[in-house]
């Protein structure tokens, strides 16, 4: 088993992160998207568009994307949580209430899918100043490949 490198783990002094990953990018991955892990490319983790449609997509070791890549291969810094402002959360009943990984690839959503596996809050219930704390490293209610809840 590979062991990652303390040089690959980043501190995220003020910004309000305790850490990050330096990995490698499974295809183009937005800002913001919703990543998991699926291996490693030498010392660095492989990370790849999260989706609740998709098994082994939708469980496993989650973060955030801080940045974007635009092609697989090219290196990316992973966080546990961001929060993420302006944007839509009307959906949403009000704060404090949950936020999804989408059926879209990378993406969350105020409306719980067919696979809901919460990855978040609403800080402020808004259509256009809304805001969302992201934390899928805190997901609950995971699917794994077979379609069976981990708690």
């Amino acid at each position: 088993m590979p062991h990652i490198k303390s040089r690959y783990l980043n501190g995220q002094r003020g910004t309000g992160y305790h850490a990050s990953f330096d990995g490698i990018a499974n295809g183009a991955i937005a800002q913001y998207d919703i990543v998991v892990a699926i291996g490693v490319d030498g010392d660095r983790i492989k990370w790849r568009k999260a989706d609740a449609n998709v098994a082994g997509r939708r469980a496993g070791v989650m973060g955030i994307a801080d940045h974007a890549a635009s092609a697989s291969g090219d290196r990316i810094r992973i966080v546990s949580h961001k929060v993420i402002k302006s944007v839509n959360t009307s959906a949403s009943t009000a704060a404090g209430y949950p936020v999804y990984l989408s059926e879209t690839g990378g993406a969350w959503t105020a409306t719980a899918p067919t696979n809901a596996m919460v990855v978040g809050t609403v800080l402020v219930d808004d259509a256009s100043v809304g805001v969302v704390l992201l934390a899928p490293a805190h997901c609950r209610n995971a699917f794994d490949g077979d379609g069976v809840v981990e708690p």
